[in-house]
């Protein structure tokens, strides 16, 4: 037990240690206007992935109805699995004013699957849904629309 726990440990540590260094990689390429393919790819898997594990602690704790679990399994996980690569021109220059939007929609879609435990129990479902279709759709349109190189 006590093997499975360190392990369980130390991928936190380094889940922690990608996040604060993928943070650090965002800092720089805002200030200086610039950053790369690789860094930008190492944001699209840990928020892919954060994204992930939120969907399924959501599926572990909440009765989902088919339209919620197909929104969340397919439409959502599909729509984040990428969009930062794209905020760089084939130069590495970065565009601030998209990666400012994805960042913000992609932290508002993280602030309504937190919600949706609590929406359950008080039956405001509904409106989370509708809430996250709208914003998976204005993340689509970010990355589809102002980001074609």
């Amino acid at each position: 037990m006590v093997h499975k726990n360190f392990r369980r440990q130390r991928r936190l540590e380094s889940r922690l240690d990608e996040t604060v260094r993928i943070a650090s990689i965002v800092q720089k390429g805002m200030a200086t206007g610039r950053s790369s393919y690789v860094e930008m790819r190492s944001l699209d898997r840990l928020i892919g992935h954060n994204i992930k594990a939120k969907v399924s602690e959501i599926r572990k704790s909440v009765k989902l109805s088919t339209e919620l679990d197909e929104l969340l399994t397919r439409t959502l996980l599909q729509a984040v699995s990428e969009g930062y690569t794209k905020v760089l021109t084939p130069n590495g220059i970065v565009r601030e004013k998209e990666l400012e939007q994805l960042l913000s929609i992609d932290s508002d879609i993280v602030v309504c699957l937190g919600m949706m435990v609590d929406a359950e129990k008080t039956r405001k479902t509904r409106d989370l849904i509708d809430t996250l279709k709208e914003l998976i759709g204005e993340r689509k349109k970010v990355v589809e629309g102002s980001l074609k190189a």
